[in-house]
């Protein structure tokens, strides 16, 4: 049983148990172990409890003609209260659904709209890596993630292939962002001419991870050359994007 801001709900530990005391205060607390005959009533309980709730939000929302999606439904152990989380394409005037909600629930009500990142939060599923999404398991807050950083770790920056579930850019891509930052600064730009084994070429591409600089010399030809066999003779005339800087993302 987890005490939260909001209520008591129940839960289930998917990770291996940690001192208290290195926790952020801001981590909801364990209040206690529920029994697996205790759990199935409980979950039966409020399941029950919840499908009733989703049945109503969806009659009145029909019925108030109100452009709503219903994304979860939060039920609490130790209080009437029914909190709805939902998407809609702009805001929405709930003020009557509420009052009708109450009413017929008989519980305080509380809508709340969210995002489309939060959305996937509550309804879960597993990324393009096979894994549950990161934001239904560990990550506790969304950090901006921009289509500079899927072009400097070399993924193709088309949305389908860089983008979860919820349609935005992954989140993991932040993950080794400070990594690729910190080994581009040490390789030449793209645009740079640099002295080769075989010669003076210009870069054109950078593999940063393999540590690998792709390299036109003057006869023409495309060559692969480790980072430590070259040397800058000109950094060039072009300057690649400042992978600091700001940028838009597909986030909007």
């Amino acid at each position: 049983m987890i005490r939260t801001e909001r209520g008591e709900l129940l839960g289930k530990a998917i990770t291996d148990s940690k001192r208290e005391t290195l926790l952020p205060d801001s981590y909801d607390r364990v209040v206690r172990i529920v029994s697996g005959h205790e759990a199935d009533a409980l979950y039966a309980r409020e399941y029950a409890r919840q499908r009733e709730a989703k049945r109503v939000f969806v009659d009145l929302a029909r019925a108030h003609k109100l452009d709503m999606h219903l994304s979860e439904v939060e039920t609490y152990h130790n209080e009437p209260k029914i909190l709805f989380f939902f998407t809609a394409p702009g805001r929405v005037d709930f003020r009557g659904m509420v009052r009708d909600l109450a009413s017929q629930l008989r519980a305080r009500i509380e809508l709340r709209q969210i995002g489309v990142r939060d959305e996937a939060r509550c309804t879960g599923g597993l990324g393009p890596c096979g894994q549950p999404l990161c934001c239904a398991t560990f990550l506790r807050e969304f950090t901006t993630v921009s289509i500079r950083m899927a072009k400097l770790q070399g993924l193709v920056p088309n949305p389908q292939k860089v983008s979860g579930l919820c349609g935005r850019l992954m989140c993991c891509l932040a993950y080794e962002q400070d990594v690729y930052v910190e080994k581009l600064r040490t390789f030449p730009k793209v645009g740079a001419v640099v002295q080769t084994p075989e010669g003076e070429g210009k870069v054109r591409e950078i593999m940063i991870m393999r540590g690998i600089v792709k390299v036109t010399l003057d006869s023409g030809d495309l060559v692969d050359f480790p980072l430590s066999e070259l040397t800058v003779v000109s950094p060039g005339d072009y300057e690649d994007d400042d992978v600091d800087g700001d940028d838009v993302d597909f986030d909007g």
